[in-house]
């Protein structure tokens, strides 16, 4: 939630918890991968054998048995994770793929967790058709308070103190109904008597006041007749009309606890007791068939997803091309209201986040403990008011079902249906269609809500769902192609269209759940406004000492991994320093954290391995430091030097490590940096009032979220998170470059959407890729065969400097036997985007490609408190440029002497001699190396490599080549972008060069490494930021020739016109100027596929050629050992 406060909840009783109390999101990222069926198949089985396993939940008599069963859950969870588990644990998640694939699902039996609704424990199942031919929610032992061990309705009533015995959800297909409770007699005969007692009093009281009348009203003259009979004749109207209204008010007052004794037995029974909703149900049914079908496209997107990370070998592709919903309606079978949380009669306004901590969700005095911990974590002076959670909270279960009527299951008018293709193929060679008719039978499942109500219009904001257990789903699937046969609804596909639908609804089943911001989808955009990233950790790995030998040589190859403990998965990984005990690093990482690593209650890990070529790596050593700890102390920077730990904590291993971490809140927005709201800044100012062109306010966006859209960045605070979504692309289509002829020839209107934008041959097939600063960071997965696909997938990465940053967004279409053109380039500079806003929501047109089309992105930045040194704010990817003469002073009594030799200067990616022609030894006894021409060396990673010097040789093939006699390095994370900076660093000679070359040269790297300083090497660098034409020729592998690719379409070709249009200043254009000409037009035209590569038989012969080639350089690396390359991993959704 938006400015939540950090929280330190207890911890959590294994690491599956991590997964378990991860809130959904609504963006497929890298914190919320796409579902699989082999995925969910897994955690199921998991989560059912831990509930059978564990003992049946009892309700806490007193503190003392929660503490017991606290102590046992604990030792329980010592014993299971031994050194060896553990392990195998870490390796495991250190190699999971980024997106999981199985295939098959199976619907497993009971389980506890905790319910995100009402912070209760729940005995959840997975919902089953045959539940509702066995209704046994009301039956004499599910009702029974003696028998627990029979699963049935939640017995106590919500102001109970004591906890529920049963608390399983009811089988969602079994209506019930409150009238099932005792229930109060109607006033009728029962109230006669009262009525008849009173009308039998009042007119013995009339009768004696005329009795009292006719014997003292005569007999004493006129005037005493007339006022006897006046009194006693008023007197006896009196009782009449006293009679009348008090027997009037007993029926009204008994009718008054009749009407209360209602109300108590709904209070006392709605909450446990689920009822039928009739009235409900015939609204939906006049409804349903008005609903527009285009509301379900997200939920199609998804399960579309799901079956595309799921399929097998022989399927290449799945695409959803039609859905309706029928007119048989979705039924509510039953209804009931829960109770806000247990054993507090107040609403607990916040502590319904804690979303599945099941320890603080259960704690009795948690909000005093909460309110403690807010007021260690809160910045003095500081208490904004977090709208996200206050409010009061209703909490409802529904039940619901579909069932296809008799007779008509296979009309698709009638019911919900599916059309589908699946494309079986042979990786890219060919795709053959085969169109399935998906027909839904039954749908079966329960949900929970909790909906926030606030005091502003709509009155409702945030709606939080999550369901109890997975649906039960039957379709059928039937062939459309009139040569395939229908074998029994064809088994295989339903089943598997089943098991994908319900991977997809395991990632909102309980203990996870998904809030939405109702009010925000009702009177708002729905973009979000703040990232999920509540700051960043910066890590700076120094060195390690004593380190334990893991290879036969008595050495071992060292390399650290940072990860979260829990999570497991590596985030950060320094470079490998080969046969080496004490290794210097001085590498610098940033790790983003979110809530879900609070609230899993995470442990910073930091983890040395061995590198190990054939065998598996083997653990040297690792830390654990709690998250929670260093957010408690945010802003500062804690030097560290700690022993290592084996993975048993107890076991302690040889060696320490010295390095330093802090965590850098969230800034603040600058107030006054705020701009006039409900104007677009981007305008010019003459239409910046143009009443068409304001922009409207949302009342719905919290004071924070409504200054987002009108605050730009502040420079004070270049570094921070950066949040990039790509929501959908409109009107996607592929130019006709077939060519024409006559009236429709080139140049005539329209020529280049001469097709049918409905012909399945201009129906790209697009993938999107996130390009930052020439680095790619992300990839969505190909949504097939569409005109507006919808992604709703992005990323969060830490941002070094905003004001020189570069987001690119690139649509690709997936093609069969040919490299993926480029359908179009969104160019975002940060500067120019964030100019008037931190977050910027838009539609961007489509350029430079060979398609056409308008991408829908959010792009959002907060800044953090985090002030970095300028050399730490470049960029990843560069050239190294040697702009002067090379000058090596030799150190004087020192046994090395310098002579005009080859100097060989290198990165990881290029290297380049300078043969000993063109030194120059000088009268002092200096060399230098004449620099004529700029020498340029690509870099793709600036902060973990160096610019190696290597004097007298150089490493070339293996034990083969020359050893270098010294080498100097210079370390590119020293240089500033862009600026040209005087080196002077020192040459160094030793036994094993081949082993110190890696280490970072200070002074710790001289007390624990045998080296001499023999010269001092002095130059001038300039590490020019981002790609250029020197990278392409190494942009041998997919992401790096993605990445050229993109920059060559926006600056690459660009530049190189600019070029060749200097050509004829001396007015000659020679035979190089004019091949530089011609190169770069032709390239201009085959690049968006005109010219000779309009012809697909010439694209699939380059794609041929070009695989042919990376597989003879792949076989070539491995041959020589040169196995580095840029092969970066990038994240993905899937």
């Amino acid at each position: 939630m938006s400015g939540a406060p950090p929280q330190h909840p207890p911890a959590l009783p294994n690491d599956m918890a991590a997964y378990n109390d991860k809130k959904a999101d609504t963006t497929w990222g890298t914190h919320n991968k796409i579902p699989s069926v082999g995925k969910f198949l897994e955690s199921q089985k998991k989560a059912t054998k831990e509930a059978q396993e564990a003992p049946l939940p009892a309700a806490p008599a007193a503190p003392a048995a929660t503490d017991e069963v606290k102590r046992e859950d604990a030792r329980q969870s010592q014993q299971a994770t031994g050194g060896k588990n553990e392990k195998e644990e870490a390796m495991a998640k250190a190699r999971a793929p980024s997106g999981p694939t199985a295939q098959g699902f199976s619907r497993e039996g009971e389980r506890t967790v905790v319910d995100p609704v009402t912070g209760q424990k729940v005995v959840v199942k997975d919902a089953e058709l045959k539940d509702f031919q066995n209704a046994k929610l009301f039956s004499t032992e599910a009702l029974d308070p003696a028998k627990p061990e029979v699963a049935g309705p939640a017995t106590n009533v919500p102001d109970s103190k004591q906890p529920s015995v049963q608390q399983i959800t009811p089988n969602p297909v079994e209506p019930s109904n409150i009238l099932l409770q005792q229930f109060p007699a109607p006033v009728t005969e029962s109230v006669k008597p009262i009525i008849a007692s009173i009308e039998y009093y009042a007119f013995a009281i009339i009768a004696a006041l005329g009795g009292l009348w006719f014997f003292t009203a005569f007999g004493s003259g006129w005037m005493a007749f007339v006022f006897r009979s006046s009194l006693f004749g008023g007197l006896a109207f009196c009782v009449y009309v006293a009679h009348g209204i008090i027997g009037r008010k007993v029926t009204k007052e008994i009718e008054r606890i009749r009407l209360d004794q209602i109300k108590q037995r709904g209070e006392t029974h709605s909450p446990p007791t689920p009822e039928s909703v009739e009235w409900l149900n015939s609204f939906v049914k006049v409804v349903w068939p008005l609903i527009n079908p285009s509301m379900f496209v997200s939920l199609v997107d998804m399960i579309e997803d799901v079956m595309q990370a799921s399929l097998p070998g022989f399927i290449d592709a799945v695409k959803i091309d039609d859905f309706t919903i029928g007119q048989n309606a979705l039924r509510i079978v039953s209804m009931r209201a829960l109770p806000d949380q247990p054993h507090e009669s107040d609403y607990p306004k916040e502590e319904w986040i804690d979303q599945g901590d099941e320890d603080a969700a259960l704690d009795p005095n948690r909000r005093t403990k909460q309110e403690k911990k807010e007021d260690q974590i809160k910045t003095p002076g500081e208490t904004p008011e977090d709208e996200d959670q206050t409010g009061d909270y209703v909490n409802f279960e529904i039940s619901f079902a579909y069932f296809a009527p008799p007779g008509e299951k296979h009309l698709q008018n009638k019911n919900i249906s599916l059309i589908m293709n699946f494309f079986a193929g042979v990786h890219d060679w060919f795709h053959l269609p085969i169109p399935i008719w998906i027909a839904v039978e039954s749908i079966v499942g329960t949900v929970r809500l909790r909906c926030q109500m606030v005091s502003q219009a709509p009155f409702i904001r945030n709606v939080t769902f999550t369901l109890m257990g997975v649906p039960a789903i039957e379709a059928s699937a039937i062939p459309l192609a009139k040569a395939l046969p229908n074998v029994l609804d064809l088994p295989l596909i339903s089943g598997f269209v089943q098991s994908s639908i319900a991977a997809a609804t395991s990632i909102y089943c309980a203990p996870k759940s998904m809030t939405l911001n109702i009010a925000q989808m009702l009177m708002g955009d729905g973009v979000k406004r703040d990232t999920k990233a509540l700051g960043v950790l910066m890590i700076t790995i120094h060195h390690a000492e004593g380190l334990s030998a893991q290879d036969d040589n008595g050495f071992s190859d060292p390399y650290v991994v940072l990860a979260f403990a829990k999570f497991g998965k590596p985030l950060f990984s320094t470079r490998i320093i080969k046969k080496d005990l004490n290794p210097v690093w001085e590498q610098t990482a940033f790790l983003l954290v979110s809530d879900d690593e609070v609230r899993a209650n995470e442990n910073l890990s930091v983890q040395l391995w061995d590198s190990d070529v054939v065998s598996a790596d083997d653990l040297v050593g690792r830390i654990q430091v709690p998250l929670v700890d260093l957010m408690l102390k945010p802003n500062e920077v804690h030097e560290r030097q700690d022993k290592l730990m084996g993975f048993e904590d107890s076991d302690s291993l040889d060696g320490t490590l010295s390095w330093s971490v802090a965590y850098y809140e969230k800034a603040k927005l600058n107030p006054a940096l705020k701009a006039k709201p409900g104007v677009d800044h981007n305008l010019p100012k003459e239409l910046q009032d143009h009443p068409e062109l304001k922009v409207e306010t949302t009342a719905v966006d919290t004071a924070e979220e409504a200054d987002v859209t009108r605050t730009p960045p502040d420079p004070q605070y270049p570094s921070g998170v950066l949040s990039v979504i790509i929501h959908q692309i409109n009107s996607l289509e592929r130019q006709n470059l077939s060519g024409a002829k006559g009236k429709n020839r080139e140049g005539q209107a329209g020529q280049d959407t001469d097709d049918a934008a409905e012909d399945a041959n201009n129906i790209p097939s697009a993938y999107c890729e996130i390009i930052l600063n020439d680095d790619m960071i992300f990839k969505t997965r190909v949504k097939q065969y569409s005109q507006m696909p919808f992604f709703e997938a992005g990323t969060e990465v830490f941002l070094h400097d905003f004001t020189d940053a570069s987001v690119r967004v690139v649509v690709r279409d997936s093609r069969l036997r040919e490299h993926d053109p480029i359908l179009g380039i969104v160019d975002l500079p940060l500067r120019d985007i964030l100019a008037h806003s931190s977050e910027v929501t838009r539609l961007f047109s489509l350029q430079d490609g060979v398609g056409f089309g308008k991408v829908n992105i959010s792009v959002l930045f907060k800044g953090v408190k985090l002030d970095l040194p300028q050399n730490l704010r470049g960029w990843d990817t560069g050239t190294v440029a040697v702009t002067s003469n090379i000058k090596v002073e030799p150190v004087a009594g020192v046994d090395f002497d310098f002579k005009e030799k080859k100097l060989l200067l290198s990165t990881l990616e290029a290297k380049q001699k300078l043969p000993g022609s063109t030194a120059t030894t000088q009268a002092d006894g200096s060399v230098t190396w004449d620099v004529d021409q700029h020498i340029r060396l690509p870099t793709y990673d600036k902060y973990s490599s160096a610019l190696f010097l290597d004097y007298g040789g150089g490493t070339t093939i293996g034990p083969l080549g020359k050893k270098s006699e010294a080498f100097a390095a210079i370390w590119l994370q020293e240089l500033v972008d862009d600026e040209e900076t005087e080196i002077r660093v020192p040459i160094v000679a030793g036994d094993d060069l081949t082993a110190l070359r890696q280490n970072y040269l200070n002074d710790q790297a001289k007390k624990t490494h045998n080296y001499t300083i023999v010269g001092w090497l002095t130059t001038t660098i300039l590490l020019d930021s981002g790609l250029d034409e020197d990278h392409e020729k190494y942009s041998t592998t997919q992401t790096a020739r993605h990445e050229f690719e993109t920059y060559d379409r926006v600056e690459g070709q660009a530049a190189a016109a600019e070029k060749n249009s200097h050509a004829n200043d001396d007015g000659v254009i020679d035979k190089d100027e004019q091949r530089a000409i011609d190169r770069a037009h032709k390239k201009a035209l085959e690049s968006r596929h005109r010219g000779v590569m309009q012809v697909p038989a010439v694209r699939t012969g380059v794609w041929a050629k070009d695989g042919i080639k990376e597989r003879l350089r792949k076989a070539s690396r491995r041959l020589t050992g040169k196995t580095h390359e840029k092969e970066s991993t990038v994240a993905s959704e899937a």
